[in-house]
């Protein structure tokens, strides 16, 4: 049967049933506003089309969404009066204005979109004016939205992020959302469709935040060298690690490291700080902040286990900053997490390798034969070196 345009409008198909105006389930949704402690999450109105160019002047706001820039007065106008209104009308979005309860000052944005059509899940987006970030409205904000959806009666929510937005991502580990997977090239990107990282809470999920799988790491620093996260920017330390002839003699594989790898492992980092194995780390001058070498953490043996891995830079060899290095991270990792054991391994030749272990309080453990592959498709044996937790 065809509806008249008019009728189109005002009425929504959704699985063979007419759907009133504006309603979702039998919530009306065009005035709905939502509370939590801090926040208020309400509908669009004309006068916050003043605030929005602020609100998104500075460019790392849009780095990771698919907005104008510059944010005109004209795009915040159409949004505010078209896109931000037209969601709740037809029933489909709820998309609210993110204001503070107690100075009713407008703080950012959050949207909850309704499965209709082939959706099988609904998502949550969000957005913070830059000068709101690290107060926890953004979770609070995500939280309110999930409990909504989840009280009546969705099963499944999303929160979809570029891979290298680990701060999104840990938005969503904090309001409940556990990482299930990556999908590859399914959102919009000003040069391309982008990877995201999907994190899902379902109605029978706990309420309550998701743990990061490392603790956060700001900087550690002895004064002489810097242990830092990598991040995506730290691409051509990477590449430069990988690359020299050193680090290609004592590694596994011998081919060179193409530069769309690095910029990959760099973009990942974060991500994998927060729901993987690995613990990307970068060893830095500290007087200069300039890269020197790489360190890693990895969880892929017994629990309570962790393997460390390391490289620096020729020009910074001779200068002791791979012993002061494990220093500064075999510390943290005693202190901040529950590991119970430290190892290490190197090729057996690796003298370098060998004495900055023992030099950082790593005790020599054995040998395992033809262990390791050189890149010429020999094996080399592998010297072990373990750090168990202090007594006490």
């Amino acid at each position: 049967m065809l509806l008249g345009r008019r009728v189109a409008q005002d009425l929504n198909v959704r699985s063979g049933s007419l759907v009133l105006m504006g309603q979702w389930n039998g919530i009306e949704l065009d005035g709905l506003v939502l509370h939590s402690g801090r926040l208020t999450l309400r509908p669009w109105q004309p006068p916050d089309a003043a605030a929005l160019p602020a609100l998104l002047a500075d460019e790392r706001i849009v780095e990771h969404l698919p907005l104008p820039w510059p944010y005109t007065a004209e795009d915040a106008q159409d949004f505010v009066t078209g896109h931000g209104q037209a969601g709740r009308t037809a029933g489909t979005r709820l998309d609210c204005a993110i204001a503070e309860n107690s100075t009713g000052r407008l703080v950012g944005s959050a949207s909850l979109r309704l499965p209709v059509g082939g959706h099988d899940s609904a998502e949550i987006g969000y957005w913070l004016a830059v000068p709101e970030w690290g107060n926890g409205y953004a979770t609070e904000a995500v939280r309110t939205l999930a409990r909504f959806g989840l009280d009546n009666g969705l099963a499944r929510i999303e929160i979809r992020c570029e891979v290298p937005n680990a701060a999104s991502a840990a938005v969503a580990l904090r309001a409940g959302f556990r990482y299930e997977a990556t999908r590859r090239a399914v959102l919009p990107g000003r040069d391309g469709p982008l990877d995201a990282a999907v994190f899902v809470r379902t109605a029978t999920d706990p309420d309550e935040p998701v743990p990061p799988a490392w603790p956060r790491l700001t900087e550690l620093s002895d004064g002489v060298v810097t242990v830092r996260p990598t991040g995506p920017q730290d691409w051509p330390v990477l590449l430069a690690e990988a690359n020299n002839d050193a680090s290609r003699q004592w590694g596994f594989g011998g081919e060179p490291m193409t530069e769309a790898i690095a910029r990959q492992r760099a973009r990942w980092s974060g991500l994998g700080r927060l729901t993987g194995g690995t613990n990307a780390l970068l060893i830095c001058d500290a007087a200069t902040g300039a890269g020197a070498g790489i360190l890693g953490l990895h969880r892929f043996g017994p629990p309570g286990v962790v393997m460390v891995g390391y490289g620096v830079l020729p020009e910074f060899r001779g200068r002791r900053f791979t012993t002061r290095a494990l220093r500064l991270l075999t510390a943290w990792v005693f202190a901040e997490t529950p590991t119970a054991r430290i190892e290490l391994g190197c090729k057996v030749d690796n003298v370098a390798s060998a004495r900055a272990a023992l030099a950082a309080g790593f005790l020599a453990e054995g040998r395992h034969a033809g262990r390791l592959p050189n890149p010429d498709g020999s094996y080399s044996d592998e010297l072990i070196f373990g750090m168990v937790r202090p007594a006490g």
